[in-house]
């Protein structure tokens, strides 16, 4: 019930979801009316709200860290999505992330499939990010549902000032990418790069590509 009875890594990290996926698009009144209740200079011993924990010791460290995330909120994180049907999109993810570790040994990088990862975590680091990347395959010339689905989900939240780029496989056409960072433009992401194509299942000649890739984003991140 009290913030200082609970793990306060678990806290801070449940607290920064709660941002995440409901206040990121309200930055501006969250700043706003911060600054007027902080005005007022009034003694807080106590913060309790309609639901979630009650702020008993030092209270106003939340409050702080509200005033952190409205800030278009980021760390040295560069986070990876994807979606896969035959595992080649899956590859091309886990490629990209080595390069940008060999390109960056100090970013931390973070991989989910979207189809088996709840959205709420993985938009907690979209948020936490400053570059995305976002892979999936074409399917029906387009892309696969749980990817469709986090594009819609970014683009309601209004991510600003992050970095991101398209990759996926294909068979015949290879929509996927133009369809994905339509979206990431759409959402308010600077694309950094054209993104990443492959054909069929990559080979390690197109894996050493992925590796290049990441290497490049990496770069353009910093």
């Amino acid at each position: 019930m009290f913030n200082d009875l609970v793990n306060q890594d678990e806290l801070y990290y449940e607290a920064l979801k709660y941002y995440a996926n409901i206040l990121t698009p309200f930055n501006k009144q969250v700043t706003k009316k911060i600054a007027e209740i902080l005005a007022l200079n009034l003694p807080v011993a106590m913060i309790r709200p309609s639901h979630g924990i009650i702020w008993r010791q030092n209270p106003l460290q939340i409050v702080e860290r509200y005033q952190q995330w409205a800030q278009n909120y980021q760390e040295n994180q560069i986070t990876i999505v994807y979606d896969t049907m035959w595992n080649g999109t899956r590859k091309m993810a886990e490629a990209i992330a080595a390069g940008i570790q060999e390109a960056d040994s100090q970013v931390q990088v973070k991989l989910f499939n979207s189809a088996r990862t709840d959205k709420n975590d993985i938009l907690s680091e979209v948020f936490k990010a400053k570059g995305i990347l976002v892979g999936s395959p074409t399917v029906n010339r387009g892309v696969l549902s749980s990817v469709g689905r986090f594009l819609e989900e970014i683009r309601g939240l209004s991510f600003k000032e992050k970095k991101a780029a398209a990759f996926g496989t294909y068979g015949w056409s290879g929509e996927s990418m133009a369809t994905i960072t339509k979206g990431l433009s759409e959402a308010g992401f600077t694309i950094a790069t054209d993104g990443l194509r492959l054909l069929w299942n990559p080979d390690a000649e197109s894996l050493a590509r992925c590796a290049d890739f990441g290497k490049a984003f990496a770069i353009s991140c910093q």
